[in-house]
């Protein structure tokens, strides 16, 4: 997913949602790798990821994320043009950039490991966030021994969450059928799902999809 193991409740991070031209994926990601490939952050990272199954409008989205209060790059661009140029460069690759938004990591619980890059997400409005994180926490707790490497993170948007989301909820497999079982086995604890389902408060499903990290920068 977007983060490696850093301290993430400090992390934030912005998202530009793009459709790519067919085919036109290894050209981006050679753009991406000349622009970013020996690029020194100050925190975090940059990763470049592919949508797989229910994001009908997008193909592709980079994420920015890291710590706002130590944000960008460490190195600078000895030309400040070469951003102006590397946008012009990618947009020769995308049909359209198609949604931006922000926001904050508030948890991310697991090892995360190299060979966990599909992920799905959900993406949601909470109506008592206070209520939403106490029973979210509780549940990834209770799910710890199903979960074994994978991650499951759990944050806010705080600029344009599509369709108005306002929270979001990310769990990582090494791919699809990984997932699949992984979530058959999440759902066998009927009992800890019922008291979350009572606990965590009104929620309004927004969205739901499965993506992939193809390339990180960090």
């Amino acid at each position: 997913m977007f983060f490696t193991t850093i301290s993430y409740s400090q992390n934030a991070f912005t998202e530009y949602q793009f459709d790519a031209k067919r085919g036109s994926e290894a050209a981006i990601l050679a753009l991406t790798d000349k622009f970013w490939g020996d690029a020194e952050f100050k925190s975090g990272g940059i990763n470049i990821e592919s949508f797989n199954i229910g994001n009908n409008e997008s193909s592709h989205r980079i994420v920015l994320y890291g710590d706002p209060a130590n944000w960008g790059r460490s190195d600078s661009l000895s030309n400040p043009d070469k951003w102006g140029l590397f946008v012009q460069r990618l947009n020769n690759h995308i049909d359209k950039w198609t949604h931006s938004s922000s926001g904050n990591v508030i948890s991310w619980v697991g090892d995360g490991e190299v060979d966990n890059d599909y992920f799905q997400i959900y993406e949601f409005k909470a109506i008592n966030p206070e209520a939403f994180q106490a029973a979210h926490n509780k549940i990834v707790s209770q799910l710890s021994t199903v979960m074994g490497n994978r991650v499951i993170g759990f944050g806010d948007y705080l600029i344009n969450g599509y369709n108005g989301a306002t929270h979001w909820v990310v769990v990582t497999a090494k791919n699809w059928s990984d997932l699949v079982i992984t979530r058959r086995k999440m759902a066998e604890l009927t009992k800890e799902w019922e008291e979350y389902y009572k606990k965590r408060g009104e929620v309004e499903h927004v969205r739901n999809y499965t993506a992939r990290n193809v390339k990180s920068y960090n």
